[in-house]
């Protein structure tokens, strides 16, 4: 299993890939968690189950085991647009 740094690492390169210009934030959540949000202008006309679905079909292509994915704890995908709102 690869160490805290290292999975956060594999999880924001892989979500950069996909967002070049977007906002990626990976941080430590409570505890051993990892929270991500990612602000991008992909997500404008997506429905929340579809941006949850894209952004951990990035994930699951970061190269991670199941029990490193486990310890993502929140997954935030964000159009520009809501946080206007």
């Amino acid at each position: 299993m690869k160490d805290h740094e290292e999975i956060k690492t594999a999880i924001r390169e892989r979500l950069r890939r996909a967002f070049p210009s977007d906002t990626v934030d990976v941080t430590d959540g409570y505890q051993e968690n990892i929270h991500v949000m990612v602000v991008s202008r992909q997500f404008d006309t997506l429905k929340e189950r579809e941006k949850q679905e894209f952004l951990w079909n990035l994930i699951d292509d970061a190269g991670l085991e199941e029990s490193e994915k486990q310890l993502i704890s929140l997954i935030l995908p964000v159009s520009p647009e809501e946080l206007r709102q």
